[in-house]
C-alpha cells in the first residue's frame, strides 16, 4: 500500500513540474496572440492618408509606431520590439470586403504577435491595442500636418500675374475641401475649432466671400491693363524703380513699333505701298510677340490694324505721355502704383491664408472626431500552445 501511494506521489509531483514547465516556459516559447480589428477614419474607405498617399497597413508593424505603442503603457516599457521585428515575430494581415453595391469598402486587419515578449496573455492584448492607437495617432498626426495656405516666401517670390494664379488656386483649394467634406459628411455637420461649434456649410460660405469672380476679374484686368504683371515686390519690399524703368523702355519700343506697322498697313489697305516690308506673314509672326489680345489666326488687314490699335492703347493707359520716349511716365506704371496693387493683393493673401488655418484647424477636427480602433472581439485569440489539461494527463500517465 505504501508503494502504491508512493508511486501517486511522484507521478503527482512529475505532473505539476510538467505543467508548470508547459504554462511558464515552453507554452510562451510557441504561443502567439492576435487580435482583429478596423480602422476607422475619414479616407478609409479609399485607403488613402490625410494628405492623399496611399496607405500601407504594413506600416501598423513598423518600428517606430511600435516604439509609439509601447510608450502608451508602463506595463509595456520592457517588450523588446526591435527584437520582434528583427525576427519577424510580428505580423499584420488584411482582408478587404465590399458591400452589395461595390461603393463602401471595409478592411479589417489581423495583428499576430509571438507571446514569448508578455508576461500573459493580458499584457499582450494591451500591447496589440496599444499598436492599434498608435496607428491611430498617426493618422491624426498626418491630418493636423497639413497646409492648405501658401508661405509667404512663394508668394512673393512670384511676379504679381503668378500672385493672381497662386490666390486663385488656393481659394480653389479651401473650396474644394470643404465641397469633400460636405459630401462626406452634410453641409449641416457641427466642427467646434477653438471652442466654437459651426456647420461645414458657415465655413464655406465664409471662404466663399473672400475670393469671388467678380473681385478676381478686377485685380486681373487691372494687372494687365496697368502693366504690373511682371513685376515683383510689395509695399515692404519696395518695387524696384529700375524694373519699372526697364519695362518702361519694352513698352516704348514697342508702341513704336506697332505705330509703324499701322502706318504700313494703312498704306497697304489704300493701296498706296506694296507693303514689302510688312507681309502679313511678318505681321503675324511679330504680333505673337506682344501683348494679350487674341486675333484670328489668318488675320484681315483691318483685323491687323485693329489689334495693334488696341494694344498701343493698353501701351498708353500704362505710359501716359511717356510714350514719346522722352517724358516721364503719367500713366499707371509706377512704383507707387505697383506697391498699391501688392498691397492688394497681399491682403488677399493674408485673408485666404487665414481661412487655410481655419480649414486646417477643421479637417484636424474632423479626423479627431471621425478616428479610431475597432475591434472584432474584446479578447486576443491564442494559437500554437500546448493545452495544459492534456499535459497534465500525459506526464501523470507515463509517470505512473
Amino acid at each position: 500500500g505504501k508503494k502504491i501511494w508512493l508511486v501517486l506521489a511522484i507521478a503527482a509531483g512529475v505532473t505539476v513540474l510538467a505543467v508548470v514547465l508547459f504554462a511558464l516556459v515552453f507554452n510562451p516559447l510557441t504561443t502567439y496572440y492576435s487580435m482583429s480589428f478596423e480602422l476607422v477614419y475619414p479616407t478609409s474607405s479609399t485607403q488613402q492618408y490625410p494628405d492623399g498617399t496611399p496607405f500601407s497597413y504594413r506600416n501598423i508593424i513598423s518600428l517606430s509606431t511600435l516604439q509609439d505603442a509601447i510608450e502608451k503603457d508602463e506595463r509595456l516599457k520592457n517588450v523588446d520590439v526591435a527584437t520582434m521585428v528583427r525576427e519577424d515575430h510580428i505580423s499584420v494581415s488584411a482582408v478587404t470586403d465590399e458591400d452589395a453595391t461595390g461603393t463602401d469598402t471595409t478592411v479589417t486587419y489581423t495583428l499576430n504577435v509571438k507571446g514569448s515578449y508578455f508576461r500573459d496573455e493580458d499584457t499582450a492584448q494591451l500591447f496589440i491595442r496599444c499598436v492599434a492607437d498608435a496607428t491611430v495617432d498617426d493618422i491624426m498626426e498626418r491630418a493636423a500636418s497639413l497646409s492648405y495656405g501658401i508661405s509667404k516666401e512663394t508668394f512673393n517670390g512670384n511676379n504679381f500675374e503668378a500672385r493672381l494664379d497662386l490666390l486663385s488656386e488656393e481659394y480653389s483649394t479651401l473650396l474644394e475641401t470643404y465641397d469633400t467634406w460636405i459630401s462626406t459628411y452634410s453641409a449641416g455637420y457641427r466642427v467646434t475649432v477653438n471652442g466654437v461649434s459651426r456647420s461645414l456649410s458657415d465655413y464655406r460660405a465664409e471662404v466663399y466671400g473672400l475670393y469671388v469672380d467678380g473681385v478676381r476679374s478686377a485685380l486681373a484686368d487691372e494687372c494687365a491693363n496697368s502693366g504690373y504683371g511682371l513685376l515683383y515686390g510689395d509695399e515692404d519690399e519696395i518695387v524696384v524703380q529700375e524694373a519699372i524703368n526697364e519695362r518702361v523702355a519694352q513698352l516704348q519700343q514697342e508702341y513704336q513699333l506697332n505705330e509703324s506697322i499701322i502706318a504700313a498697313l494703312e498704306a497697304q489697305r489704300d493701296g498706296t505701298s506694296s507693303a514689302s516690308a510688312f507681309s502679313v506673314r511678318a505681321l503675324t509672326e511679330t504680333s505673337s510677340q506682344v501683348g494679350d489680345i487674341i486675333i484670328s489666326p489668318d488675320p484681315t488687314i483691318e483685323q491687323l490694324i485693329a489689334y495693334y490699335t488696341e494694344r498701343n492703347a493698353i501701351i498708353v493707359n500704362q505710359l501716359g505721355d511717356a510714350v514719346d520716349g522722352e517724358s516721364a511716365v503719367t500713366g499707371t506704371l509706377t512704383a507707387a502704383g505697383a506697391r498699391a496693387f501688392a498691397t492688394k493683393l497681399n491682403g488677399y493673401f493674408t485673408s485666404l491664408n487665414e481661412a487655410a488655418e481655419t480649414l486646417k484647424n477643421v479637417t484636424t477636427a474632423i479626423y479627431e472626431q471621425n478616428t479610431f480602433a475597432e475591434f472584432v472581439s474584446q479578447n486576443a485569440d491564442s494559437s500554437g500552445d500546448t493545452n495544459i489539461v492534456l499535459v497534465a494527463i500525459a506526464a501523470f500517465v507515463i509517470a505512473f
